[in-house]
């Protein structure tokens, strides 16, 4: 189960009560807490950063190699699924024109250019496509992988 916690200050403001409340109400669960690397203040924050986090924080604390959350979704491999799935046109073209760097771009801001490079000529909510898209995360991809080795390793590079 994913939930989010909002920005990344309420994060570290609510994550200790919440983990606190869980672990006594349900002794057996384990609770991740995934921050984006965008956890500087929306400052970009080296892997020396990183890491130093991943050193100083509690061991079920993670930290996404890749600025946000929508790195991993507005990848390549995921909107080409999605687009597969729905059957809708993928510009790869136009893709590769707007995302030029997938680990350290602000793409959260490219939502509607996103949507055109899928070929979807309706609105649509941009925290439901989001939705939609994880849905079409294809599993035996290197995105996925990736995303999956940092969630569930504490110390994953």
């Amino acid at each position: 189960l994913f939930v989010s916690s909002g920005g990344n200050t309420e994060l570290d403001k609510r994550s200790d009560i919440a983990i606190a409340i869980l672990s006594k109400a349900l002794p057996n669960l384990e609770v991740l807490v995934l921050k984006d690397r965008d956890s500087g203040s929306g400052r970009c924050i080296s892997s020396k950063d990183r890491e130093l986090y991943l050193e100083t924080n509690p061991k079920n604390h993670r930290m996404l190699i890749r600025w946000e959350i929508e790195n991993y979704l507005f990848s390549k491999d995921v909107l080409v699924s999605f687009c597969k799935k729905n059957e809708l046109p993928f510009d790869e073209a136009q893709y590769d024109k707007i995302i030029t760097d997938i680990e350290n771009q602000n793409v959260k801001e490219l939502n509607n250019h996103i949507r055109n490079i899928c070929g979807i000529k309706t609105n649509i909510n941009p925290e439901v496509f989001k939705l939609k898209l994880s849905e079409s995360f294809p599993t035996d991809s290197v995105t996925y992988k990736e995303l999956e080795r940092l969630i569930f390793s504490h110390k994953a590079t």
